[in-house]
């Protein structure tokens, strides 16, 4: 009763702090007014990626020991490449990727990813609802069902009246709680008797996980730079861009002490459950709560509740920011956004009960769908201002279809892909590929064309067919020979005239 109560008025707290108070508030309902302070876009971009891999480092650490902690190196490094885009992004008035490529390639395009976009980031937002929905369970036995809408309705009631104001207003407390809670944990599995004498050597190595796939990470992560909206949104709405650069970085020195701090908590908790038959996050739970004092199962309760909406608040908002604005192209924008808002949350719930017990695989699902619509058509910006709207959806629908397709063939599994490879990869290397082949026809490269779509083929062939590495990494060398063939079609394609013409309005444009 204590933990519902306290949960309870916490919520309502929250739904308090995120109100609208002022005209300028509600103005900037979907950018803040581009007036966040250093403060602001410190604690917004820290409670996003701490909240994110505060879940993922548990388990990870559960399941594989230290060498979890590249998992989070990896996210700290995506967090430093995307601040360092940010004057591009600013520089572009980004309010989300589905409008900056519906601004440059058309409305179709912006349609076309405002719905992938839409459909994906509730897949990435159910992993910490997830976890929030296992204490919750094993605290005082809700349904997964329960603890899921409850999670969803208190979010929408905290974030509908001032939008991105009210995400501002209670990502502050959302994280001092969330790392109040990991403090917290600390002190208390450190009173936990535990021995690591069956864990084994690897448990405790930096590598124990496989060098293959610490640099999945990496190339996972740093492949979501150009798609990381939620984070490009907090950072580019920043009263002084510099300022908001400055505010990532000392985040990110935080977010790698968060990062040590749950894979130890991760590796502790696997050290009292030797045999790791129980799921991690569960087995997390039980160690926090077996004996514990009432107040401190009320304090991670609290913790954790904000736990899920730290991670959950910023994505499904993301979310119903594309799907509101540029697939439903509502004339009442923030009316629009609020509706979509409860679509983002009805799919998160549906998601989770659908496959609960494959956060994993859902995870990899949205990347593939996500970054196949959405990352390559984002370079094509960078690169191409006069690329046409045919070949964006092209790309676009090639790397989704790819996407699916390998899905498919396996059905839908989460550990068994075609040809050992994860589907990302080959989604993304399809976007991609399309990009590099159409700009070569159309500007009559085809000696070029053809020399690369055979060294590509060659490098297919030789990662697939003969070998040359493992069926981990061999899908990194497949996106990484993509995006020669694009580096290879931008560098016979461009001229030095067109190359001033595009950067000129860049240069021109408001800061």
């Amino acid at each position: 009763m204590s933990i519902v109560l306290a949960v309870t008025v916490y919520s309502v707290f929250l739904i308090w702090l995120g109100r609208a108070r002022s005209e300028p508030e509600l103005r900037g309902y979907h950018d803040g007014g581009r007036q966040f302070s250093f403060w602001t876009v410190f604690v917004m971009v820290l409670g996003l990626w701490s909240s994110s891999v505060i879940v993922v480092q548990i388990d990870t650490g559960y399941d594989s020991g230290l060498s979890a902690v590249w998992y989070g190196i990896s996210v700290a490094v995506m967090s430093v490449l995307v601040s360092l885009l940010v004057p591009w992004f600013r520089r572009q008035q980004y309010l989300s990727n589905s409008d900056l490529l519906g601004e440059r390639f058309g409305s179709r395009v912006r349609r076309l990813s405002a719905l992938v976009i839409g459909m994906t980031f509730p897949i990435f937002a159910m992993s910490n609802a997830l976890a929030q929905a296992a204490f919750f369970h094993v605290a005082f036995r809700w349904p997964l069902s329960v603890s899921l809408i409850v999670t969803t309705v208190a979010l929408i009631a905290a974030l509908a009246s001032g939008g991105m104001w009210s995400l501002a207003k209670t990502q502050g407390l959302n994280t001092a709680l969330v790392l109040a809670g990991l403090v917290l944990a600390w002190w208390r599995i450190r009173e936990v008797p535990i021995s690591h004498a069956s864990l084994g050597p690897s448990f405790q190595s930096w590598f124990g996980i496989g060098h293959g796939l610490v640099w999945v990470w990496f190339g996972m992560n740093i492949l979501n730079v150009l798609s990381a909206q939620a984070e490009i949104q907090a950072v580019v709405n920043a009263r002084d861009v510099r300022r908001g650069q400055w505010a990532v970085w000392c985040s990110t020195g935080v977010l790698v002490l968060v990062v040590f701090l749950s894979t130890w908590l991760g590796i502790e908790t696997r050290a009292v459950f030797r045999s790791g038959r129980v799921e991690g996050l569960v087995a997390y739970a039980l160690v926090l709560l077996r004996h514990a004092p009432i107040w401190f199962q009320v304090a991670m309760a609290v913790s954790t509740w904000a736990l899920a909406l730290t991670w959950c608040g910023p994505l499904l908002f993301s979310g119903a920011m594309s799907l509101g604005r540029d697939l439903f192209g509502s004339t009442r924008a923030r009316l629009g956004t609020v509706m979509a808002l409860a679509i983002e949350g009805a799919l998160m719930v549906g998601y989770a009960l659908w496959r609960p017990g494959e956060v994993a695989w859902w995870r990899v699902f949205g990347l593939t769908l996500r970054n196949a619509a959405v990352v390559g058509p984002t370079l094509a910006v960078w690169l191409w201002s006069d690329l046409s709207e045919r070949a964006v959806i092209l790309s676009m629908l090639a790397g989704i279809g790819v996407g699916l397709g390998a899905n498919a063939v396996t059905g839908f599994s989460a550990t068994h892909f075609v040809w050992g490879i994860n589907p990302m990869w080959l989604a993304a290397a399809a976007a991609f590929l399309v990009l590099a082949i159409w700009r070569l026809a159309e500007r009559g490269r085809w000696p070029w064309l053809c020399v690369g779509l055979a060294l590509y083929a060659g490098v297919c062939w030789g990662t697939v067919a003969q070998h040359w590495t493992t069926p981990a990494v061999a899908g990194l060398v497949i996106l990484l020979a993509s995006l020669g063939y694009v580096a290879m079609a931008w560098s016979t394609t461009r001229s030095l005239v067109s190359s001033i013409a595009d950067d000129l309005p860049y240069y021109h444009s408001a800061p």
